[in-house]
């Protein structure tokens, strides 16, 4: 490849990120008008547990408390092999909110998450329903009213932020940059008016969107995706709004070791094939034209051609990067060491591309 050509997609794919960075820069220094709806909506929690004895204990008070005026939080026992059904009987005799399900034995004993939330839907007494995860907790007890405070007439579908635990150690740095970061793609993207993804772990819709669409029907056979193959398929530029502040945050726990977070990268990944193509042409096109152009940064820089314009490009973008992450992350209050903004940004799309060409061959994926 001669250096021209590697000039021009260089700086094709400069322009590329830039106008990326233009549209996480619109969602974060857009003003929102803050809803004060004193008329507040009863809403129905939905979290599904298999196996999560230790984190019921510890995290589900923080969403049976929550200060909010008519709610119920719907638990659904997922083929559990720990003593997670013994726990939730003994949240049940103190919190009159709470509804326990169990979810239908499967012959193999494995859990199927959504079998189980299906369920758990239909049961639901409230049109608007709450998703998050047993391993999960909101930051605050006013989170419940800033999800139902975000609902307006034609709103069907809410997608909020949900980060890590901060502990020790280089893994739990790349976590949760990444985590940050895909938020601020797809919460920028369906601010943008291109919703593609949520997460389960803070998530809302109403039932009525969840029946339109058929719930799962379309992606039932694939074990992922219950939340962003859900929201590839019902959310659209009208029915979206997006949450992004600290109250409305959830934090979980992150994987310890690189095998648990590869495993859960291939999952996610195994969904991202089902995305609709216009989806995958969004994603596809950030992460290629990132890897391509510190590719052929460096190229330039071993070959000593066009260094000046390589290295004012970089350091354009680089510096908008930062900025971008830095100030979703100090919105959010989420703890960024402006030092490993650089580094990860980098390091990220290599990993992505490592663990994606692995995914292709990782046949089965199973939910814990």
């Amino acid at each position: 490849m001669t250096t021209h050509i590697i000039t021009v997609v260089f700086i094709l794919s400069f322009g590329i990120q830039l106008a990326w960075l233009s549209v996480y820069l619109r969602m974060l220094l857009r003003r929102r008008k803050c809803a004060e709806n004193e008329n507040l909506p009863p809403l129905s929690v939905i979290i599904c547990a298999r196996n999560e004895a230790e984190n019921l204990q510890k995290f589900l008070p923080s969403v049976l408390n929550q200060k909010y005026p008519d709610f119920e939080v719907v638990v659904i026992n997922d083929n559990s092999e720990d003593n997670t059904k013994e726990v939730l009987s003994e949240f049940k005799k103190r919190y009159n909110n709470l509804t326990v399900l169990e979810a239908e034995k499967n012959s193999s004993g494995a859990g199927n998450k959504k079998k189980a939330l299906t369920k758990a839907i239909s049961e639901a007494k409230n049109e608007i329903l709450v998703f998050t995860d047993a391993d999960c907790y909101p930051v605050s007890t006013e989170w419940l009213k800033k999800i139902a405070s975000s609902y307006s007439f034609d709103t069907e579908i809410i997608i909020a932020y949900s980060g890590y635990e901060k502990h020790k150690g280089f893994l739990n740095r790349i976590i949760r940059y990444e985590t940050l970061f895909t938020a601020v793609q797809y919460l920028s993207f369906a601010d943008f008016g291109f919703p593609y993804m949520a997460v389960g772990r803070n998530l809302s819709y109403k039932k009525s969107v969840f029946l339109q669409n058929k719930g799962f029907e379309s992606h039932k056979n694939i074990l992922s995706g219950d939340d962003d193959l859900f929201i590839n398929q019902a959310a659209n530029k009208k029915n979206t709004k997006i949450i992004c502040d600290f109250e409305s945050k959830t934090i979980s726990l992150p994987k310890k070791t690189v095998k648990e977070y590869c495993l859960q990268k291939r999952r996610h990944f195994s969904a991202g094939f089902q995305y609709r193509n216009r989806n995958k042409l969004i994603i596809w096109t950030e992460l290629m034209s990132r890897f391509f152009f510190y590719l052929f940064l460096l190229v330039l820089l071993v070959k000593g051609q066009a260094v000046e314009l390589a290295l004012v490009l970089f350091l354009i973008r680089m510096t908008i990067s930062v900025f971008t992450v830095k100030l979703f992350a100090l919105k959010i209050k989420e703890p960024n060491n402006l030092f490993f903004i650089p580094i990860f940004d980098i390091l990220i799309p290599v990993i992505h591309l490592i663990i994606l060409s692995g995914t292709v061959f990782y046949k089965r994926i199973v939910w814990k």
